[in-house]
Formats: structure tokens, C-alpha cells, sequence
């Protein structure tokens, strides 16, 4: 039986929040500028991060729990079937609607095919027009793609010696590609490649073999719970310790904050064209690594053991922000970008409310507020009017009373 990580929505809540204020403060100019903007510019990259190991943690978990337990491999069509379901629909709606009005540029031109078709992020003419976030998906749908082939070769890579020889079969492979991608990203921070290189999946995938990763010490501890064996020891710290893991995950952030170059945007903007110090690239990978996973562990052992991070995902609008979180995260920044400045020649070139001629010193958190509203209330209509839907016919009706029941 699939099992339900409920704190797991509100991960996601959490995640798209610090996007949207990433964004908020781009549009506002303050994003890397003081301590504040610093934060800012750190929590976007790495919620994108923290939302890759969810992917691969609760995709691949399946897979594993499957293989330890001797069965079959889940099928691959319902899958792909519940894959195509879950993001198809709501994206593409979105994409037209914003097409539309105000006029988001590459829906409706002769490269429509890369935006409809998640391939926006193989060009650098592409990668950010349309929905800009949208380079997120293609790295997903990518991972999708091969998920269950990768799941077929792994499940006949030798096995060692014992009843848990299959974790080390899991936990090799993942090892040597996660460090092929790691290598792709110090690469790019040389200058060696492209950045649209390393934000392809080739350089992405470090952080969804992370949560796979977790998936894998995931069914080990609970089989051996179901056994009725003793919890390994670190399990069981993570699952008393929640508060210190988020402490630690603080201390990193502030590292990754004490990394942000200088002159706000514009430092920000050079450092993405200019040749960065290895150490200062080593630095930024481990950093990231030791924040995804001290934020997602608490939810992924001892779920119910309590702490102040457990209390803070248990909040029910935290939860509800998680659970509409695709569709706040492809509505919020054509929104914001529409109260905030009206007009976006990048972007879309329609005539909005244009905040930010009116208002000073406090727009940014009047803009946050704003386009969290506004993304918000977009996001209901979506997701009730088209995402649970969609979701609820690709798992049929005994899905549908399982998740209603979860």
C-alpha cells in the first residue's frame, strides 16, 4: 500500500512561498540587496531545490518499497498516465489563459511546441519567456521520463550480502550519477559549460537522487520497524531532534545568504556571467545539500514524534498553500509582474496596475501580500476546477477514496 506522508503539502507550502518572495523582490529591486534581500535571493533558489527532493522522494519511494518487499515494479502506464494527469492539464490551461491576457510572450508563437511541450528550457531563447518557472517542469517532466527506467536497471544491479544487500545496490548508483551532476554544476559556476546545461536535468538531478536517497533509508527503517527490530540509531535522532535539524538547516542558509554577491541584483546578475571561485561553488553545493535535507527530514522520519517544526507543518493554511502549490507557482510571477509594474517587455506587454509607480519603501511587502492573494485566488480555481479533477480520475474511484481518506 502507497503510503501518505501527510507533512509533506506543507513542505511544498513552504517551498513556493519562498519562490513567490524571490520573485516579489526582484520586481522590486531588492532581491540580494541587505541582510533581508540576501535571504530572499537564497530561499528561491533552494526552495527549487527542497522541490526536487520531494519529487524524488515521493516518486521513487514507491519503487523501492516495491523491490525490498520482493514484488513487482509499479506499473509504468498508470504512472505516466497519473504523471500526464497531474501536471498536463492545469499547466496548459494556465499557459493559454496568461497567452491570452496579458499576453505572455512565446504561448502563441512559432516555438509554441517548446512551451506546451516543456521543452523551454533546452534553448536560451526560450527558457525564460512564456511561464518563466515553467524551466522547472521540463527538468521534472524529464525526470518522469526516465524514473521508471531507472528504477528497471538499478533493480538488476548485484545485490550484497544479506537481507539488505538491495540498499547498497540503491544507494551505489545514485552516488556515482548524483556526482557526475554535481560535477555538471561546478563546471557551469567555471564557465566550463552552459548554465542551461546545468539546469537541465543533467545538472538538477544531484537533488532528486537526494530525496530518492531518502526514499531508500526511508523503506530500510520502516521495514525494519514492521519487523520489529531496533530503529537505526540516526532515524531515530532525526526523529527526536526536528528542532535542531531546522537549526542547522538556518546556519546553512546563512552561509548560502554570506555567499550572495554584493549590489543586489546587478552583483547577481554578474556573478550568472562571470567565472566563480571553486571553493565558493564547493561551498554553495554542500550548503544547499545540507539545507534541502535538514528542512525535509523531520517530515520524512517521526512524523508524528512532535517538535516545533513538525507543529509549524501541521498548520492548516500552510498546508492548503502546499496542496494548491502547482498551480500558485505557474500563476505568481505573470501576476505579480502585472500588479507590480503593469508592463514586462520580457515578459508580456500588456498594461497593468503598476504598484511600484505609486508605492515606496514598503512595496515589497505590500506586493508579497498582494501577489500571494492574487495567486491564491487563481490557484483555488485551478486547482478545484481543474488539478483535483484530473487527479481523482487518473487514480479511479478506489484512488479517489483513498486520498480523500488520507
Amino acid at each position: 500500500m502507497r503510503r501518505h506522508f501527510a507533512l509533506f503539502d506543507s513542505l511544498r507550502g513552504l517551498a513556493v512561498l519562498a519562490v513567490l518572495g524571490f520573485h516579489v523582490a526582484a520586481l522590486t529591486g531588492r532581491l540580494g540587496e541587505g541582510p533581508v534581500g540576501r535571504v530572499f535571493e537564497v530561499l528561491g533558489g533552494q526552495a527549487v531545490i527542497v522541490f526536487f527532493v520531494i519529487s524524488g522522494f515521493l516518486l521513487y519511494r514507491p519503487y523501492v518499497a516495491a523491490r525490498a518487499a520482493g514484488s513487482e515494479q509499479p506499473s509504468t502506464r498508470t504512472f505516466f498516465h497519473r504523471r500526464v494527469f497531474r501536471i498536463v492539464p492545469a499547466y496548459w490551461v494556465i499557459l493559454t489563459v496568461l497567452g491570452i491576457f496579458p499576453g505572455v510572450v512565446g504561448a502563441f508563437s512559432g516555438d509554441w511546441w517548446r512551451y506546451y511541450g516543456f521543452l523551454q528550457v533546452y534553448s536560451d531563447e526560450t527558457v525564460l519567456r512564456g511561464l518563466p518557472v515553467a524551466w522547472t517542469l521540463g527538468v521534472e517532466v524529464t525526470f518522469y521520463l526516465m524514473l521508471p527506467a531507472w528504477a528497471w536497471a538499478v533493480r538488476r544491479v548485484p545485490e550484497g550480502r544479506g537481507a539488505e544487500g538491495w540498499l547498497r545496490a540503491e544507494l551505489a548508483p545514485l552516488a556515482i550519477v548524483a556526482a557526475g551532476g554535481y560535477a555538471v554544476q561546478l563546471l557551469a559556476a567555471r564557465q566550463v559549460v552552459s548554465r542551461t546545461v546545468a539546469d537541465t536535468i543533467v545538472g538538477q538531478f544531484p537533488w532528486m537522487a537526494l530525496g530518492m536517497a531518502l526514499a531508500v533509508a526511508s523503506v530500510f527503517v520502516t521495514r525494519r520497524e514492521e519487523a520489529g527490530l531496533r530503529t537505526p540509531a540516526l532515524a531515530g535522532l532525526v526523529a527526536r531532534g526536528s528542532g535542531a535539524l531546522w537549526a542547522i538547516g538556518v546556519l546553512a542558509l546563512l552561509g548560502l545568504a554570506a555567499l550572495v554577491p554584493p549590489d543586489g541584483i546587478l552583483g547577481l546578475l554578474a556573478a550568472v556571467t562571470s567565472v566563480r571561485p571553486l571553493p565558493e561553488a564547493v561551498a554553495h553545493i554542500v550548503l544547499s545539500g545540507v539545507l534541502a535535507a535538514a528542512f525535509v527530514l523531520p517530515a520524512v522520519f517521526g512524523e508524528d514524534a512532535g517538535g516545533l517544526p513538525r507543529r509549524a507543518l501541521a498548520f492548516a493554511p500552510v498546508a492548503w498553500i502546499g496542496t494548491a502549490s502547482y498551480s500558485i507557482y505557474l500563476w505568481h510571477l505573470t501576476l505579480g509582474q502585472f500588479i507590480a509594474l503593469g508592463e514586462s517587455p520580457g515578459n508580456f506587454s500588456a498594461t497593468g496596475l503598476g504598484l511600484l509607480d505609486h508605492v515606496e519603501g514598503a512595496s515589497t511587502a505590500i506586493l508579497l501580500v498582494l501577489t500571494v492573494a492574487a495567486a491564491s485566488l487563481a490557484a483555488a480555481a485551478t486547482y478545484y476546477g481543474i488539478e483535483r479533477p484530473f487527479i481523482d480520475r487518473s487514480h479511479g474511484r478506489r484512488g479517489r477514496q483513498a486520498a480523500r481518506g488520507a
